[in-house]
């Protein structure tokens, strides 16, 4: 018996099964600015698969999901 997964589950999905959800402070790749902090506060998804995120000492941003580490 195989369990349905939705496409838009698997897209997203890594290996590891994290999955970025708004609300959620996540640590960045790499830095935006060599000054802004390493971590981001996801807001909400586009509709494209990027994140509207928030980065202390650099504001709101768009992030791509490879940009995201789980913290």
């Amino acid at each position: 018996m195989s369990t349905f997964t939705p496409a838009s589950q698997t897209a997203t999905a890594p290996v590891n099964g994290f999955i970025p959800q708004a609300n959620q402070w996540v640590r960045l790749r790499d830095r935006i600015s060599e000054y802004s902090a390493e971590e981001a506060l996801l807001l909400c998804e586009n509709a494209d698969g990027s994140w509207v995120a928030w980065v202390p000492d650099h504001g709101e941003t768009q992030l791509q999901r490879e940009q995201l580490l789980k913290l």
